[in-house]
């Protein structure tokens, strides 16, 4: 593990080596970084355009959608949207990495208006020596800001005496799930989270740690069903994710919201390295 200062990745970003001039973690740091400075530069939606993998997605009222498809017949937004990353992990295959942050958001129809804050949650994918792009993209507001001034911590999925595979996340999906159903929410992620769990909530700031997660505000007792939509793993077998939409146990066809949920394999055993989710609109 290292930790690196903000300025380290924008200084990254600036030089623009390519991806195999550094390592893994730095180059996402990079890449995320040089997509910040694109959205203040030009816009969120140029920036997004020429980030987003051709499947990447993200959540709108309908739920997950593909972000290029979605952006490329609408104009930009009156908005600037700024962020920096915070964490960044990859998985030891180099292929598919987590990088959250902190986000500002303000009005250019209303200046005068006080700013939006919030984290964002990106998994990124890279193909052979090719450029990272977004392959699912989720976040969430709160009132104050947070994480602004922490220094970047960009790291490497440590080694792992047996590498998982995605059957075996499947069924680490399908457990916690099952927890979930049985005995609460609260009860899944004491079982199923990792020492290091990111937990995300609307209205209240990232719970870093699984005590702070297990305490939080956004947690609770409720039986909550999981849907998996799709689930991805890394080369290496030590990192992946699944993405989908959650509901009441007692009403499992209303959907509540949708969820990314990333897993790390954590001595041989699949652990929720971070969580987030966003409540669907009210009907």
């Amino acid at each position: 593990m290292k930790t690196l200062p903000a300025l380290a990745a924008v200084a990254l970003a600036g030089c623009a080596p390519g991806p195999s001039a550094m390592d893994a973690p730095a180059s996402l740091a990079a890449a995320e970084t040089a997509f910040a400075a694109h959205s203040m530069r030009e816009n969120m939606r140029p920036a997004f355009l020429a980030n987003f993998a051709d499947d990447g997605v993200f959540v709108r009222a309908d739920g997950w959608t593909p972000s290029n498809a979605y952006l490329a017949t609408r104009p930009n937004p009156p908005i600037v949207l700024d962020w920096r990353p915070a964490y960044v992990e990859v998985a030891a295959s180099g292929d598919l990495g987590l990088s959250t942050g902190p986000t500002k958001l303000t009005s250019t129809a209303r200046p005068d208006a006080p700013p939006n804050y919030g984290q964002y949650v990106s998994v990124w994918r890279r193909r052979g020596q090719g450029p990272w792009k977004v392959e699912v993209d989720l976040g969430i507001g709160h009132p104050q800001p947070a994480l602004w001034s922490q220094p970047l911590e960009a790291t490497t999925v440590s080694g792992s005496q047996r590498s998982g595979s995605a059957s075996g996340l499947r069924g680490a999906e399908e457990g916690f799930s099952r927890e979930s159903e049985g005995s609460g929410q609260r009860a899944a992620y004491a079982a199923h989270g990792s020492e290091r769990l990111r937990f995300y909530r609307n209205d209240a700031s990232p719970a870093l740690g699984k005590p702070n997660a297990l305490a939080a505000p956004g947690m609770s007792d409720a039986r909550i069903a999981w849907m998996v939509e799709r689930l991805e793993v890394a080369g290496s077998g030590d990192f992946g994710y699944a993405r989908g939409r959650y509901a009441s146990a007692l009403a499992p066809g209303q959907t509540l919201g949708h969820y990314l949920r990333v897993w790390r394999l954590e001595g041989g055993v699949w652990r929720v390295a971070l969580d987030v989710t966003n409540p669907a609109p009210a009907k």
